[in-house]
């Protein structure tokens, strides 16, 4: 799919408020946040709230991504997860979501879905026990740590750029979703003349983009030459995403698709 009229990707403003429906067509509610791993960039869970008629109003639900499907002619997500199974689940706080991977893992086996980052790690191919297990330890380890494993796109969204210097670079103005992948296909950066790059957004992979948590900001890993020859977009035009267009944009910046494995070893801006 690489066109506008069924797209692989759409962007996290389009995604959030976005109508959810059942099998049978009925308006359920909407997704109020995206949940992002700041790890992989995978969308944790969706934030849903439902309609005060299916008896689940003014409540808040982690939705696993895999259990929602783009219904693009009826303008909606469809939810693959029953009431009865919702009502046993149990619903949160307005704003007191699941922060790190131990608090998520208990919902996703509630809803019957394998935790993603268990996913991809038992789907690696050559993986031994002994070294998968002890990746599963340093992943427990890390979701038990202060810092958060996920953040609100919301709050990603917006956020101050700056590089290693900590020179101010931009903003983030949008997220870019592969729905299939659930995860942050590319972030769109301004950089407000920085650059001389004017008002032009560009495409950035998420494994270039680093948060610094207790300063607020994220950290752009990318030389100033590879930024000044980058190809960008206008606000009111921009490209229509596929993953030929991912991988040359990847490619250029220096990092290997993250449909693929590893990041590319030569120097970032060989073509």
């Amino acid at each position: 799919m690489a066109d506008r009229d069924d797209p692989d990707f759409l962007s996290l403003g389009t995604i959030k408020g976005g109508e959810v429906a059942n099998r049978a067509g009925e308006g359920l509610g909407k997704i109020e946040e995206l949940m992002i791993d700041l790890q992989s960039g995978r969308i944790a869970y969706a934030v849903l709230s439902f309609r005060e008629f299916i008896g689940l109003g003014d409540k808040f639900f982690a939705i696993p991504w895999q259990s929602l499907s783009l219904r693009l002619h009826d303008h909606a997500f469809l939810l693959g997860i029953t009431k009865e199974t919702l009502e046993k689940t149990g619903s949160l706080e307005k704003g007191n979501w699941p922060l790190t991977r131990e608090e998520l893992a208990g919902t996703y086996a509630s809803y019957g879905y394998q935790p993603y980052w268990q996913a991809d790690i038992t789907g690696q191919p050559g993986m031994t026990e002994e070294a998968e297990s002890e990746r599963m330890s340093r992943m427990e380890t890390m979701a038990g740590r202060a810092n958060p494993d996920f953040l609100s796109a919301g709050t990603i969204k917006g956020d101050k750029v700056v590089n290693k210097a900590g020179e101010h670079l931009g903003k983030i103005e949008e997220l870019m979703i592969d729905l299939e992948d659930g995860r942050v296909a590319y972030a769109a950066l301004s950089f407000g003349g920085f650059l001389g790059l004017g008002s032009k957004l560009f495409a950035i992979p998420w494994q270039a983009l680093q948060m610094k948590l207790h300063d607020h900001v994220i950290l752009l890993d990318i030389p100033k030459d590879v930024l000044e020859k980058a190809e960008g977009f206008d606000k009111e035009h921009w490209p229509v995403t596929n993953r030929e267009w991912l991988s040359a944009m990847y490619s250029y910046y220096g990092y290997q698709p993250y449909w693929q494995a590893q990041r590319i070893e030569n120097r970032p801006g060989n073509l």
